[in-house]
């Protein structure tokens, strides 16, 4: 989730310090950082207590975006893709998934965007996108043939980000859900 849509005047969390943090580490694995930098932006990041003290630290440091446009097709035959982690999220989505799975994992992503648009395509395959709590989802629009189009997230919040999922599923499945809750007992944890 970007570091843009809260408030500034909002509280910082401790996941949206973990986001934050993420960010920096990436732009060091890139070589935009050095290690002073690095050091100088985690102490700032973890001693930061509104969303504005994140932005301040993380703005100039944008994660470099796959495909750098404003749409971004995924495509997986016989095989698995995913986006995961501090990713750029484009306006515009395609998921072309043919005996395969594809999954959109949007925790911890960046996302510019009010309105995200993921067109699915799935045959025999299975495509999941995991959203964090607030955002709205419309996926009224998947044309299900022997098929499931499941929306397991929770209500919305009020100036969330609208995820709109169109597409058709042919003996597939296309799921929208939360995180996965991590249980005590169940020490290898999955998004």
């Amino acid at each position: 989730m970007s570091l843009e849509q809260p408030p500034p005047n909002h509280r910082a969390s401790d996941n949206d310090r973990e986001r934050a943090a993420a960010v920096v580490q990436e732009a060091h694995t890139d070589g935009r950082l050095d290690f002073e930098e690095l050091d100088e932006r985690l102490t700032q990041i973890y001693s930061a207590k509104t969303q504005l003290e994140l932005r301040n630290a993380t703005a100039d440091l944008v994660p470099v975006a796959h495909g750098g446009s404003q749409e971004l097709t995924l495509r997986a035959r016989h095989s698995a893709q995913k986006r995961e982690g501090a990713w750029v999220v484009p306006e515009r989505l395609t998921a072309i998934a043919e005996h395969s799975s594809v999954k959109l994992d949007f925790t911890d992503a960046v996302v510019h965007w009010s309105d995200i648009h993921v067109d699915a395509q799935a045959i025999h395959s299975s495509v999941v996108m995991v959203i964090p709590e607030g955002w709205s989802v419309d996926i009224d629009q998947v044309e299900a043939n022997h098929s499931s189009a499941k929306n397991k997230a929770v209500a919305p919040r009020p100036g969330g980000v609208r995820l709109h999922v169109t597409g058709k599923a042919h003996h597939a499945s296309v799921i929208v859900r939360h995180p996965r809750k991590r249980h005590w007992w169940w020490p290898w944890y999955r998004k």
